[in-house]
């Protein structure tokens, strides 16, 4: 594990100067490297694999505006810092180009960073349904055999799309999915019927989270990941341990005292299930880098009454049980790659290597 930790920050001082990064050449960085990260040795990769298996706080983003080319890495998986565990795909993982899937190929085979499948969860049919069949809400029930009044046909209906997903999935090799649950937020009036109408009602949430469960996340036997995001406490709590992190939006975080709210409401909900410890480690916390990536957060208060900022705070952060401090899941950021061009540093992302070698020191 010393060589590992040695390799990790090595590779996070990793500074990724602006090229096309479908010529997968000549990109300047502290440690050289060619785009398809295959200058570095195979024990530097091997290392780096094995600490993402590893029992470890993990780093984390929503990352947008993939495209895998152009004329800066931020459009790119290969510019994210080598050492973040996973991410979720916002936006752009329907149809992947040859160059996106290259891009995705190299960062999972080389690096072992994860690319899940995440949008927002209201009804039936969201975001795979053919645009053929997604005229009306009609139209979307039939594609998918939603019967009104059936119920074995509405059970039917969103195990099809469950697996559908999970084809999808399949298909291009993602490595799981980021259920975004953010059910009892306002929506527009012809959203808000269909949720109440699909997927608010009793048990039809379960239905999906069991016929998911059969093919990602820890019930699965594999190693693909199954997340929930948003409304974090707000499925049955039988399913806790269906999950593989709870990724709480906690946004504006103001300090310390924030966190450990959110994590008391999880123990709240969920310690029948799974002891406190556990749920700590399956616990991230994330800030809103769409507002302040170029401030590295919010302003955040710590126990001490220092004021810093808040991804560095959620990175110091650790939870406390039975009057011990133990380990959390992880810290993220939404829209993670805003991060990437920060004036006055030189590097790439550096709040973010900044929160992964707080979390993950190097052991000496």
């Amino acid at each position: 594990m010393k060589k590992i930790f040695y390799f990790i920050i090595l590779l996070v001082g990793v500074v990724i100067a602006n090229t096309a990064c479908d010529d997968w050449t000549e990109v300047e960085m502290l440690h050289p490297t060619s785009m398809d990260g295959t200058s570095f040795s195979d024990e530097y990769y091997a290392n780096l694999r094995a600490y993402k298996k590893s029992d470890h706080p993990v780093a984390f983003g929503w990352y947008g505006h993939w495209n895998g080319k152009g004329s800066s890495l931020d459009n790119c998986m290969i510019g994210l810092p080598d050492s973040v565990d996973f991410v979720s795909m916002w936006g752009n993982w329907k149809s992947p180009s040859e160059a996106m899937l290259q891009d995705l190929r190299i960062v999972q085979e080389k690096k072992g960073t994860k690319a899940l499948v995440v949008f927002l969860f209201f009804d039936l049919g969201d975001q795979i349904t053919p645009e053929e069949y997604s005229a009306t809400l009609a139209d979307r029930h039939k594609f998918w055999g939603w019967v009104d009044g059936d119920d074995k046909a509405i059970e039917a209906s969103i195990i099809k799309y469950a697996n559908a997903i999970c084809d999808t999935i399949d298909k291009y090799n993602y490595d799981g999915f980021d259920l975004d649950w953010e059910i009892s937020t306002p929506q527009p009036p012809e959203i808000e019927n269909n949720i109440k109408r699909e997927m608010r009602a009793q048990g039809r949430i379960d239905i999906f989270i069991e016929a998911m469960s059969k093919r990602i996340g820890p019930k699965s036997g594999t190693d693909k990941y199954f997340v929930i995001d948003g409304e974090i406490t707000n499925v049955p709590a039988k399913y806790a341990s269906y999950f593989n992190y709870f990724i709480k939006q906690a946004y504006t975080c103001t300090g310390e005292d924030e966190l450990n709210e959110i994590f008391s409401s999880l123990v709240h909900k969920y310690s029948s299930e799974l002891p406190a410890e556990e749920l700590a480690k399956r616990l991230i916390v994330t800030e809103d880098f769409e507002k302040y990536a170029q401030k590295g957060g919010y302003d955040f208060v710590t126990s001490d009454g220092e004021t810093i900022k808040s991804l560095e705070g959620m990175a110091r952060w650790n939870p406390v049980v039975d009057g011990k401090k133990v380990r959390k899941g992880g810290v993220g950021t939404y829209h993670m790659e805003y991060e990437f061009h920060i004036a006055g540093y030189p590097e790439s992302y550096p709040y973010m290597r900044n929160a992964i070698r707080l979390m993950n020191p190097p052991v000496k």
